[in-house]
This record gives C-alpha cells, structure tokens and sequence, in this order.
C-alpha cells in the first residue's frame, strides 16, 4: 500500500468514527422496519429501503423476484482490480413483543447488563446488524471522499425460511458473479469478554416434516378415538416417538441412520489440530452459557468441539400429537403425529441423499408409514486455513491486534456451496462486534462492537485489494 493509498484508508477509518451516529442511525431504521419472513410481513418495504440505500450510496440496485421472496442485488464499480460479493440477509424471524426487556422494533439503545451500551431490537445480530455495517462501510468511504479499494457485489436475500430464492439467482447471474474473486459473509462473532471468532466454514440446512397417520398399517383414521381402544389399535405419537429414538444412539450423540455419512470427507488432520487448539483455549462455562445449558452431551470438551465442528445432527424442533392440558386429562389415542426436524448437512450432502437414507432407515426397521415432508434443504462448505482470502481475514484480525478463536466450521447454517461450488470462488466470514439472543427475547449488538464491525470490514476490504493476482487463485 502506498501512502497516497495508507492516507485513504485513514480517512475512511475516521470516518467511521466521527460519523457513527448516522451509521447508528441506519441500523436503527432498519429494525424499525419490520421484515418479517416467516409471516411475509414488511419484505418488500426492506427490500426497497435496501436497495435506495445502495443506489445512494453510489451503486447500482434492483429488487429481483424470486422463488419465495425477493433478493436485493447491488453493484458498485470503483475501477478496482479486485471484486467482493458481499452476501447477507434483510429479514428476521418474529418477535413477542410481551417477552421482551423493551420493544423489540424501537431499536433503543439501552444499558444492558454487565454488557454496557446495547442496542436491542430484532436483527440486531440476525442480520441486520451485518447488512448495515456493510453499507456503512461503504458511507464511510463515500463521506471521506475515497474510492472503494475493491468492487463491490452486493447479494442480499431474506433467507431465515432456507435461502430458497438464491440457488435460481446464483445460476441465472452466474456469468457476472464469476467477476468476484472472493465471496463474504459479515457476520458479528466477538465473544461478551471480546475474544474475536473467524469461521473457516458453515454447514447447511435441512428442514422436514415427519409425519404418522392412522391407516391401513394401523391406527385410528381420522380423528382421534378413545385411549381405551390403545390395548389393540397403534398408537400414531408412540410410534412417531419410536422412530424419531431410533435416528440416535440413546444418548442422542451419535446418527445411526446407515450410509448417512456416506458423500461426507473424512475430516483431515488440519481440522482436527484446529479443534484440539480450540479445545485448549476456549472457555466451556462461555459455551454453555451461549446455549443457556448446563453441560454437554458429550464427555469432554474435546468430544463437543469435535461433534459441533465435523459432524451433523438431526435436532427435533418440536413434535405435535394429541391432547396435554396443564392440571387436566384427556383420555385419547391420537389419529396422527408430527414432528418438525431440521438437520445440518456437512459438505457434500445433499437432501436427496439425506431424504433417501432416512426412507430405507424408517423402512429397514420397521417404521414403513413414518411420512416424509422436506420443506427445503442446502449444502454448506468450507475452506483450508492456508487459503490467501482465509488468510486476508486472519490478516485483518491480526492488524486490529487481535488473535481470534479460529473455527474449522460453525453449526450456523449458511448456503455458501454456492459461492464455493458453483461460482468457483473462496468464501470468508465474520467480523468484529459482540451480539446475541438471535431468535429470542432481547436480541442485542453492543453498540461499541458495531463500530467496530464497520471498521474491521473497511480494513478487510483494503487488504484483500492488495493482494496480488499470482497470490490469489480462484478457488
């Protein structure tokens, strides 16, 4: 970097100090507006506010329609010689209003515990804290007269039901997204004690329906009959109860469905050496505390890392069947049962294969009338340490004095095969920047660590535009 470049660079890290309060004020708007997707509520006003933002702040922007909802598609063009996709999301899951310390659209800054000044509002840390620190980078650069040291490609989806929009738009922009040397994902990750977390990889997503119903196989059809008929009709909730055990080992540690792991890469020793260093730094009370749990499944703290980094689970959302009333009985045998699932596919599997393993599972042992309803499904990814955008990350933590906890890969379910698959290019993650209680009351981002972020992905920017083209193959 020369000086006339280093010179840059600072003005635009002033800029995020001295104009904080208006990028403050951007994440504050966004909360406000609520996007919903789950009740498809507020989406296509989020869109549009994200996309006048972006043209704006000197871009180029469109909503384009997709399976489900639409997806924001921004570029902005500086004549560099390096080009970031930049991937986020605009929407978030609901919020009850009744369970929350405040509002939870005010977007009020609070003191928040032994946490210090938070902002509270839902999508503070999913993920509208990310999306607008992203475009408060760009301000930054903008408001102190500086060009973006990289071109910016700008993808940002409502994704909390599955990312079911991005695969058709990835394939049908392919030719122009393959102008991006590197795909990110601006994610806050810092720890409450301000340890920083770099993810080198995520796993997917699979949600499903199992479903039991009276029939010819036995049961009651229709409706529901009196228990008393139990001693000869099957029940469809103790069934369904059956099958869902037999997925696990009784401890609930390990899937026992045959060939499941079957398309997955053994793990190799770069991982796991990545793992035992975790295991030897990382605070397990820390851990628990996150999961608001008292101890892990497994053993150790080794066998959790491990088990939460290289392997899959199949987790039970929720099962419904049947009458329970709170002081009170109902005699009944149920005419069906379901159960909600959503499982975390590693690399290579697909919800094909995972949907056809679990059918000759059900069938080998003795459950032919368990249903299966998948809902939708994606494959995650990761990328080797020694991978020149990994180490441009790790670069960039090491420049704000920092040694972040260093992830093989995290349980967060993010559908980046398709940046490392399909368009053939490295994907980094996180950024600075403390948050919590996503999906739950309270949903926060200390207001410090959102500074922070925004100036932790300005520097990333400008590192990943120095590097040179023989030090950065396409992955």
């Amino acid at each position: 970097m020369n000086l006339g470049q280093e010179s840059g660079r600072e003005g635009v890290l002033r800029s995020v100090r001295q104009d904080f309060d208006a990028h403050l004020a951007r994440l504050q708007r966004y909360i406000r507006q609520q996007s919903i997707s789950a009740f498809n509520e507020g989406i296509e006003e989020m869109a549009a506010m994200v996309a006048a933002d972006i043209r704006e702040l000197g871009g180029e922007a469109s909503v384009v329609d997709g399976v489900d909802f639409p997806i924001v598609y921004g570029r902005i063009d500086s004549g560099a010689a390096r080009t970031v996709l930049i991937h986020g999301m605009y929407d978030t899951v609901p919020a009850k209003a009744e369970e929350w310390t405040v509002p939870p659209f005010e977007a009020r800054c609070i003191q928040f515990g032994d946490l210090g000044e938070c902002l509270i509002g839902r999508g503070a840390e999913d993920t509208k804290g990310p999306l607008a620190a992203t475009l408060s980078m760009i301000a930054a650069h903008r408001s102190a007269g500086v060009a973006l040291p990289a071109n910016l490609i700008l993808i940002f989806e409502a994704s909390e039901l599955a990312s079911a929009s991005l695969p058709a738009f990835v394939e049908s922009h392919l030719t122009e997204l393959r102008e991006a040397d590197v795909a990110y994902w601006p994610w806050h990750t810092q720890r409450a004690d301000g340890t920083p977390v770099a993810w080198l990889g995520v796993k997917g997503n699979m949600m499903l329906k199992l479903r039991v119903r009276g029939g010819d196989w036995g049961g009651p059809v229709g409706n529901g009959v009196h228990g008393l008929h139990g001693i000869w009709v099957a029940n469809p909730v103790q069934r369904l109860a059956a099958a869902l055990a037999g997925l696990t080992t009784p401890d609930g540690r390990a899937i026992v469905v045959e060939g499941f792991y079957d398309p997955v890469r053994p793990s190799n020793g770069e991982d796991e050496e990545l793992v035992r260093r975790l295991a030897e730094r990382v605070d397990p009370a820390a851990l628990l505390g996150e999961a608001h749990a008292h101890r892990f499944k497994q053993d150790t703290l080794l066998d959790a890392l491990r088990a939460y980094c290289l392997t899959t689970e199949i987790n039970v959302s929720g099962i419904r069947g049947g009458t329970v009333i709170e002081g009170g009985h109902k005699v009944e045998l149920p005419g069906s049962a379901v159960a909600s699932l959503d499982i975390r596919p590693l690399d290579g599997m697909t919800v094909e294969h995972i949907t056809a393993c679990l059918r000759r599972h059900f069938d080998k042992n003795g459950f032919p009338e368990v249903g299966i309803e998948v809902l939708s499904g994606y494959a995650g990814g990761a990328m080797p340490v020694s991978n020149w955008a990994v180490q441009a990350l790790l670069d960039s933590y090491k420049e704000c004095k920092l040694d972040p906890e260093i992830w093989p890969r995290t349980s967060t379910a993010i559908a980046n095969h398709l940046f490392i698959e399909t368009i053939g290019i490295p994907w980094i993650a996180t950024t600075l920047g403390h948050s919590g209680n996503k999906h739950a009351p309270d949903e926060y981002l200390q207001v410090d660590g959102y500074r922070d972020a925004i100036d932790f992905i300005a520097r990333l920017m400008w590192r990943i535009a120095q590097i040179a083209p023989e030090r950065a193959p396409r992955y």
